[in-house]
C-alpha cells in the first residue's frame, strides 16, 4: 500500500470477468477492501448489509440484467443509499449517458479506453 493511501471499501460492479479480477487485484494491492459483483441485482444484496461500510461504488454501465444507469437511478431513490459516492467506468462514452449519470449525482464518469487499469484504479481510489 502506498504511504498516503487510506484503506477504503469499494463496491465493484463489473461484468467482464478478466477486468473484474484485474481491478480487484489492483485495488487490493493498493490496500483497499473490494466487494466484487458482476450484476446490479447482486449489488443491491450487498448494499442491504454492507452499505454503511462502502466508501465508493465503481459502476460499469453495460451489465447483464439491470444496466448501470437503472441501478444508479434506483439507489438514488433510497434514502439509505442516495448519497453514496458512485464513479462510472464504462466503455460507453455517449454524451446522453454522461448527462443522465451526472443528473443522478455521480462523482465522475470515466471512459475505460481513456485510461490504463492503473490510472483507473488510482483515479477511483482518489474519490473514495
Amino acid at each position: 500500500m502506498e504511504e498516503n493511501t487510506i484503506s477504503k471499501t469499494i463496491l465493484l460492479i463489473e461484468d467482464d470477468v478478466a477486468l473484474n479480477r484485474a481491478i480487484v487485484l489492483k485495488l487490493e494491492q493498493n490496500g483497499h477492501h473490494v466487494i466484487s459483483v458482476m450484476r446490479a441485482e447482486d449489488a443491491f444484496e450487498v448494499l442491504k448489509s454492507e452499505h454503511s461500510a462502502i466508501d465508493i461504488i465503481w459502476l460499469d454501465l453495460l451489465l447483464p440484467g439491470m444496466n448501470g444507469i437503472d441501478f444508479l437511478a434506483e439507489i438514488r431513490k433510497n434514502p439509505e443509499y442516495k448519497d453514496m459516492k458512485v464513479v462510472i467506468c464504462s466503455v460507453s462514452g455517449r454524451e446522453e449517458s454522461k448527462d443522465i449519470a451526472r443528473e443522478l449525482g455521480i462523482v465522475d464518469y470515466l471512459v475505460k479506453s481513456d485510461y490504463d487499469i492503473n490510472a483507473l484504479v488510482k483515479k477511483v481510489s482518489s474519490y473514495a
